[in-house]
C-alpha cells in the first residue's frame, strides 16, 4: 500500500507553517540533517521573508476590514447629508433641475408621458 503525504499548496499560513518545521527540524539535526543537500542558505531568507509578508498581509487584511466596518458606520449620516442636500436643491430648483449637476449630482432627462413616435428600435423589429 503506497502511503501519501500531504503538502497544502492551496493553503499559505499552513504551507509557511509546514516549511518553517522542517527548517527548524533541519537546523536541530545539525550535521546528521537528511535535509543538508538542500541549498538552506538560500531558501531560509526567501521561507523568512514569505512567512513575515504572510503576517503583514493578515495585519492589513484585518486593518482593511476593520475601515469598511467604519466606513459602512459613516455610510447612514453620508446617505442622509446627500439626501437632505438633494431634497433642498431641488425644492430651490424645481424649474431648472439640471443646475444639481454643479453639485455633483446626475440629473436624469426623464420624461412623464410617452413620446409620439416609436424609437427607430421598436420600428426595425416590427
Amino acid at each position: 500500500m503506497k502511503k501519501r503525504v500531504k503538502i497544502p499548496t492551496s493553503k499559505p499560513a499552513e504551507m509557511l507553517e509546514l516549511a518553517k518545521r522542517v527548517q527548524e527540524k533541519h537546523i536541530a539535526d545539525g550535521e546528521e540533517s537528511v535535509l543538508k543537500r538542500l541549498n538552506w542558505q538560500q531558501v531560509s531568507p526567501i521561507i523568512e521573508k514569505a512567512i513575515a509578508d504572510h503576517k503583514l498581509a493578515e495585519r492589513l487584511r484585518r486593518d482593511m476590514l476593520e475601515a469598511y466596518q467604519q466606513r459602512e458606520l459613516a455610510m447612514n449620516v453620508v446617505t442622509e447629508v446627500v439626501r437632505d442636500s438633494r431634497d433642498i436643491l431641488m425644492g430651490t430648483f424645481k424649474k431648472e433641475m439640471k443646475v444639481l449637476g454643479k453639485w455633483g449630482f446626475d440629473v436624469l432627462d426623464v420624461r412623464s408621458t410617452q413620446p409620439e413616435t416609436e424609437p427607430e428600435e421598436l420600428k426595425q423589429t416590427a
